[in-house]
């Protein structure tokens, strides 16, 4: 069976071709079992070119709905009318899950919400954003960031991995994050830009000023 992953802000989705069956499961749990440790709030299954689905693949997927039900985010199943629809309602998960026709259907439930979701890794202060930072929501992540800027601090990590757009607002609020870390002797970093955001970067001459790094991983380790 093949998995094809996509993610849009706080949302993935699965789209699942072939046979979901004993064989294929344990690696399909396992893909559920990293979205539902991750920031992921909605995860979605499109089950449109799925042949076959299992016992095993049902549990697996009650079990990520769950999981995600239980952390405040939800699963959303596109399963076109035939036999999979059938399966699916028929273990009643039509009951317990959102079920769509199509997958433009699922568009509505998807949370591509803005999101600021402050942790740390090793030690190190990180915000990542999920949504789109415009004009509205640049000065929460400037605020976030801000609160983080007060304390005493070495390194803050800015991870945009889930940004799908990033403002002329989103820019300036980035750069005075910059720049209060130069003023307090710190150090900013921007990390995992996605290729429409780093497209931006590069067009305002961003990618001049501020310090991105592909990865959370690189930035750790400066």
């Amino acid at each position: 069976m093949n998995v094809t992953v996509s993610q849009r802000g706080d949302t993935q989705t699965f789209a699942l071709k072939g046979r979901l069956d004993s064989e294929a499961t344990p690696q399909f749990e396992q893909q559920c079992l990293e979205v539902t440790q991750s920031d992921t709030r909605t995860l979605i299954l499109d089950l449109t070119t799925l042949e076959y689905l299992s016992s095993a693949g049902l549990r697996t997927i009650l079990s990520a709905g769950k999981v995600l039900q239980a952390k405040g985010g939800k699963l959303v199943l596109c399963v076109p009318k035939g036999l999979t629809r059938q399966i699916i309602e028929a273990a009643g998960f039509h009951k317990l899950f959102q079920v769509c026709d199509t997958l433009a259907e699922t568009d509505k439930h998807a949370t591509g919400t803005f999101r600021v979701h402050a942790h740390k890794e090793w030690d190190v202060d990180v915000l990542t954003v999920f949504g789109r930072v415009d004009a509205e929501r640049a000065p929460e992540v400037e605020a976030a960031g801000r609160r983080v800027l007060e304390t005493a601090y070495q390194k803050l990590l800015i991870n945009l991995g889930g940004v799908d757009y990033l403002s002329s607002a989103g820019l300036c609020a980035l750069l005075n994050l910059a720049k209060l870390a130069d003023a307090k002797k710190g150090r900013l970093f921007i990390c995992s830009p996605s290729p429409s955001v780093q497209q931006i970067f590069k067009m305002s001459g961003f990618d001049k000023i501020l310090k991105i790094r592909k990865t959370i991983q690189d930035a750790l380790v400066e």
